[in-house]
């Protein structure tokens, strides 16, 4: 029995070594990328068995898949607005998967129902704002602004579309999809449909916090064309900052967005059990 166990984790652990290994090929993780990448989802899967690694799993190949879908199109707006691309670094893979660790390592020392669910709401929350980014930023109509609803540039942070909106909900479905999955034959019908809910709706508020904040926090540039950029430097030029701060930026942002909507789902499963 011992040495069954031992075998499928050896399995599992060189799975997520392939993957990584995939994942940096496919030019969907740089090399610092693919190493916390791989630390991270070890972690995961300590803490909380195949359940959680399916679920961070999921929102990687999903969002990786949207990330390349009609890229060409995407490309030149990303390098004219944004620091990063499409593949994502170190910080990148801490700042979606930080939270959801956090809480994944609470899981491991206190096993209750609630942590259990915030965690599928800290991945569902990274889930509805890389959908709605990947998906929405295509959307033929205005962004408008997530604060004041005025028109806003293409792609600037704080911007929406009522295409990524919809989008961002999906991701959240997506992700609660994975919890029915397991959850289905263990726990009673109405006890998971409450949880599910609670995994879209929060999952989705992390998404509409992560622009909250980057509307009110995140830093924008103005280039020396007058254009608004989330680039500090356009080449060697350096940019003017016109909002935000400097430390605020999409990677906090992402970090806080989903630990505030993983920490909401909690104090409200604290009252529900």
């Amino acid at each position: 029995m011992i040495f069954d166990t031992l075998w499928i984790d050896i399995s599992i652990i060189a799975s997520i070594i392939a993957i990584c290994i995939l994942a940096y090929k496919a030019k969907a993780l740089t090399l610092l990328g693919a190493v916390f990448a791989f630390f991270l989802t070890v972690g995961l899967y300590i803490s909380g068995g195949i359940p959680f690694l399916a679920t961070l799993l999921g929102f990687f190949i999903s969002s990786s898949f949207f990330t390349k879908l009609r890229a060409k199109e995407k490309e030149e707006l990303e390098k004219a607005l944004y620091e990063k691309g499409g593949n994502r670094d170190h910080i990148q893979v801490l700042a979606n998967g930080g939270a959801a660790f956090i809480i994944a390592a609470a899981y491991f020392l206190m096993p209750v129902k609630q942590l259990l669910v915030a965690y599928f709401v800290a991945i569902a929350a990274c889930n509805a704002d890389s959908w709605a980014s990947e998906i929405g930023i295509m959307s033929r109509s205005t962004p408008f602004s997530i604060i004041n609803f005025k028109p806003v540039q293409r792609g600037i942070s704080g911007g929406v579309t009522f295409l990524g909106l919809f989008a961002s909900a999906c991701g959240a479905l997506f992700i609660a999809g994975i919890y029915t999955i397991f959850m289905f034959v263990r726990i009673p019908f109405l006890e998971l449909i409450r949880d599910c809910t609670i995994i879209v709706i929060f999952g989705f508020v992390g998404a509409v916090i992560d622009s909250a904040l980057g509307e009110l926090f995140q830093p924008a540039y103005v280039d020396s064309k007058g254009k608004l950029t989330e680039q500090r430097a356009t080449g060697r030029v350096q940019n003017k900052m016109v909002k935000g701060f400097e430390f605020f930026g999409n990677d906090m942002v992402n970090f806080i967005s989903s630990l505030m909507a993983a920490g909401l789902a909690y104090c409200i499963l604290a009252f529900l059990y």
